[in-house]
């Protein structure tokens, strides 16, 4: 009985990781990365996903802490081998932000996610140091 679980779950792992090779839409990676303290914000967004994504509705929309929205809503889609969804911002404050996304894979699957940053308090760094 053991062993028909263990091959059952070793199965069931090697399905897995099959299926995450092949998802759409995957967020690969992002300018600024997640969670990241940026000192030097250039003021967009990016994000690159493997294959498959579609044209249809890419959304990226920033906020700050209270909630407000500083993107200028421009998503901008750029497709390729990798496609990359990009969007500006308004010039940030230091502090958090969150940019949530949202794209379209061809197939009709909607991918969408949350990443966050925060803007370091340059000015506060260098009065600090003598």
């Amino acid at each position: 009985m053991k062993k028909i679980a263990s091959k059952s779950l070793a199965a069931l792992l090697l399905s897995a990781v099959s299926l995450a090779g092949h998802a759409e839409g995957v967020l690969l990676k992002s300018d600024p990365k997640n969670n990241a303290e940026v000192s030097n914000f250039d003021g967009t967004i990016k994000l690159w996903f493997n294959g498959n994504v579609g044209k249809r509705s890419p959304s990226v929309v920033v906020v700050d802490a209270k909630g407000n929205r500083v993107d200028n809503a421009d998503p901008r889609l750029v497709l390729g081998e990798r496609h990359r969804l990009t969007a500006t911002t308004k010039p940030l404050r230091p502090g958090p932000y969150a940019a949530r996304y949202r794209v379209i894979t061809e197939d009709g699957l909607i991918v969408s996610g949350v990443l966050k940053f925060s803007i370091a308090d340059t000015a506060g760094t260098a009065e600090a140091k003598p």
